[in-house]
């Protein structure tokens, strides 16, 4: 099949978006099929495919000066049977750039608009993973309005139970940006403002001694989910930042990592629940607090995870027998599948209504 890869975008994790395609790219080429990489810069500017390809070889940003609608003809003229969006985070992960697929009606791998926004939301995900019984960490979450009007007295009944430290981060956002861990009651306010200039909400969690445990998930649908062999993250610093993440080289990626028998059953089956949860499909990297008890919490779930050369997601599903070119190949197929379903849907309604204006017995 012709495969766009649409990379780099709006968010602040634009270089590794154009990492992550390099790897994209490569799988599927392996696979057999055509790859069209398609560059959105950081105003979320589309440019040609020349142009596209000398971003991922030179490996740096590359700026238009148009608009993004003006830019947008190099999407829906490059005559694709499927699209692979690479764009982590804002704008590529959150359920926009999904919805735009969607509207013009462009097969596209991955969760879809609304499972993708749920699962970019952290306080709409941990309500959605509570509901389905899987566990979340205490949390709770204040807005600016209310931030501004009463400060921290509206969420004083929370953060006077919980013993210390908390996290306090932004309830949508990525790598970590605007995390900070509270070591003192004293700092709690300053933190959540922090929070409040990424986001129009943030959470506030307890803090949680644990291993940082991650397995892959992959599937069409529903009962299709599979998840892989777990890895685990060991932080270089206090806890897994931005620095950490894309700065420093001093966090340690244990995969395999040392999980077995009936904890590693639970983490995988909750992984594949929390992926249902959200009505998810395709791929998704989720992440979990692993205690010494055996016992775990769901931290999040990242529906379009790194893709880089040495990012989790691919590593695991290598070390659980499923190779680049076919991993890759199978989440296009997946996608191809599920448009052809949705195709069919929408001619059921058409048909249906069609029906009722003629008044003919349904």
């Amino acid at each position: 099949m012709r495969v766009g890869v649409v990379f780099g975008g709006r968010s602040v994790e634009h270089l590794v978006s154009i990492r992550s395609a390099t790897t994209v790219c490569e799988g599927l080429a392996a696979a057999g099929h055509t790859v069209v990489p398609l560059y959105a810069d950081e105003a979320g500017c589309f440019v040609d495919e020349s142009t596209s390809t000398a971003v991922l070889r030179e490996q740096r940003p590359h700026v238009t000066g148009s608009t993004p609608g003006a830019s947008l003809h190099h999407l829906t003229n490059a005559t694709l049977d499927a699209v692979f969006p690479i764009i982590h985070g804002t704008f590529g992960e959150d359920g926009t750039l999904q919805g735009l697929l969607e509207m013009l009606a462009m097969p596209y791998v991955g969760c879809s608009t609304a499972a993708s926004a749920v699962a970019m939301d952290k306080v709409l995900s941990k309500r959605v993973f509570s509901s389905a019984g899987i566990p979340v960490v205490p949390w709770t979450s204040i807005d600016r309005a209310t931030f501004a009007a009463t400060g921290i007295d509206s969420i004083a009944a929370f953060t006077d139970a919980e013993s210390l430290p908390l996290f306090v981060k932004p309830a949508v956002g990525g790598s970590s940006v605007g995390c900070v861990k509270v070591k003192e009651r004293g700092a709690l306010g300053e933190a959540i403002a922090f929070a409040l200039r990424f986001d129009t909400v943030a959470l506030i969690e307890r803090g949680v001694a644990a291993r940082e445990v991650e397995l892959a998930v992959l599937g069409a649908s529903g009962s299709s989910m599979q998840a892989s062999v777990p890895g685990e993250i060991v932080p270089g610093a206090d806890f897994y930042d931005y620095a950490d993440k894309y700065l420093k080289n001093d966090a340690k990626l244990l995969a395999p990592a040392p999980v077995e028998g009936a904890v590693l059953e639970q983490l995988q089956a909750a992984a594949t629940a929390a992926m249902v949860a959200i009505g998810g499909a395709g791929l998704a990297r989720v992440d979990f607090f692993l205690l010494p008890d055996g016992s775990y919490y769901l931290n999040e779930i990242n529906t379009l995870p790194g893709f880089t050369s040495v990012s989790m997601y691919p590593l695991l599903w290598s070390l659980s027998g499923v190779p680049l070119p076919e991993l890759c190949d199978r989440l296009v197929q997946f996608a191809v599948q599920r448009h052809a379903n949705q195709a069919a849907t929408d001619a059921a309604l058409r048909k249906f209504v069609a029906a009722v204006v003629a008044g003919q017995a349904i």
